[in-house]
């Protein structure tokens, strides 16, 4: 039985705070009924009015006590909520920057292998620039 209360805290806390609402109603009712029967003997119009401001401050009491325990149980569904978000927002970075850890390694190949192209090219326009200008001189030399 308790680990049915303590697996759904927030609902068990809500329950509580609703049936506080009602036992307020209940007990101020009833501490008027009590004052009204203690002081009616000495004056009809202070049994009144005493019970009726002890039955409201009584009622106005147990009232802001069962809101703030509903207040903490919404605080506590949304914490739970934002924490799970969080978690969710979480594993979704991690699988993003994975992916694009993995787009950026292989654009880093790409560009490896274009850079190597890249450099025989200027390696052979070089050598056959300076065979060229070899030969250029080559001819230069016969000439003279």
């Amino acid at each position: 039985m308790l680990d049915a209360i303590f697996s759904r805290p927030v609902k068990a806390l809500k329950l509580l705070a609703k049936v506080q609402c009602v036992l307020a109603f209940v007990l101020s009712v009833m501490l008027y009924g009590y004052v009204y029967e203690g002081l009616k003997y000495f004056s009809f119009f202070a049994a009144i009015v005493l019970g009726l401001v002890a039955a409201v401050v009584l009622w106005m009491l147990q009232m802001f006590l069962a809101w703030a325990m509903y207040a903490f149980a919404e605080l506590v569904e949304y914490t739970r909520a934002t924490h799970e978000e969080l978690s969710n927002m979480s594993s979704g970075l991690a699988e993003y920057t994975k992916a694009m850890s993995r787009t950026i390694n292989t654009m880093n190949r790409e560009l490896c292998v274009i850079a190597k192209h890249y450099y025989a090219e200027e390696e052979a326009r070089d050598n056959n620039t300076a065979s060229a200008q070899a030969a250029a001189d080559t001819n230069d030399i016969e000439e003279i």
